[in-house]
């Protein structure tokens, strides 16, 4: 394979380093004891992160604060499988989620795919939507900090910007140095990520690992569903 020189290779955190669903899971379980031969958590899950994302702008505007926006998506969320949860039960659903991912592991195959591209000199690093404190507490969980320089970790919240808006890889560029036709991004929402990077003239890996279907008309660069597929593609 003919190397392509040094590259800026950023990734998304969530779901994409360590998989949400698993701290969402025991949360669910701990709080409403659901029927899960009826309840489709991973359903829920992707319904939980729609929500997320639609509210954030409202939070960026200052319309909803953190917790509320954090509270508001579960109760949207589980009112269209028939749960309607009470306040309490969606704050401590919110509590349990939040208080699990700081106790997390990478998902298979992410640390040497890391490791081998800092190796080979690329620019690599993380462009995150959330407030810093947060992100930061994952990043720290997984290691990842011990890994990747702090000066290329950008978390929206720090940044003023947030994806899908291209101007966060725009800054990312002008801050690390790099170009956007010789940069890539790794990350497996559509809207954010996707449409976010491809819109910026970056080259995108869509990290599809449950086999969703696309969201609009954009293209992703590349699409895998593990990191040993990963590992395959020529965007090195």
């Amino acid at each position: 394979m003919e190397s392509r020189g040094r590259r800026a290779i950023f990734f998304d955190l969530d779901d994409t380093l360590y998989d949400h669903l698993v701290p969402f899971r025991n949360a669910v379980r701990e709080v409403i004891q659901p029927d899960e031969s009826v309840l489709d958590v991973l359903h829920l899950f992707d319904r939980v992160r729609y929500h997320s994302d639609q509210l954030w702008p409202r939070y960026l505007q200052g319309e909803f604060s953190l917790d509320e926006t954090r509270v508001r998506r579960m109760e949207i969320a589980f009112s269209e499988f028939g749960i309607h949860l009470s306040r309490e039960q969606a704050t401590l659903v919110q509590k349990g989620y939040i208080g699990r991912q700081y106790n997390i592991e990478m998902i298979d195959g992410v640390l040497p795919q890391l490791t081998r591209l800092m190796e080979e000199g690329h620019v690599v690093g993380i462009i995150t939507n959330g407030p810093v404190d947060h992100q930061m507490s994952k990043i720290r969980g997984l290691g990842v900090d011990k890994l990747i320089p702090s000066d290329r970790i950008f978390i929206s919240d720090a940044v003023g910007i947030a994806k899908p808006d291209p101007e966060i890889f725009a800054y990312v560029n002008r801050t690390t140095g790099t170009t956007a036709d010789n940069s890539v991004y790794v990350g497996d929402t559509w809207h954010n990520d996707v449409v976010g990077a491809l819109d910026a003239g970056w080259e995108m890996c869509w990290y599809n690992p449950r086999g969703k279907g696309p969201g609009s008309d954009h293209k992703p660069t590349h699409t895998f569903r593990n990191y040993e597929e990963f590992s395959l593609l020529p965007i090195t």
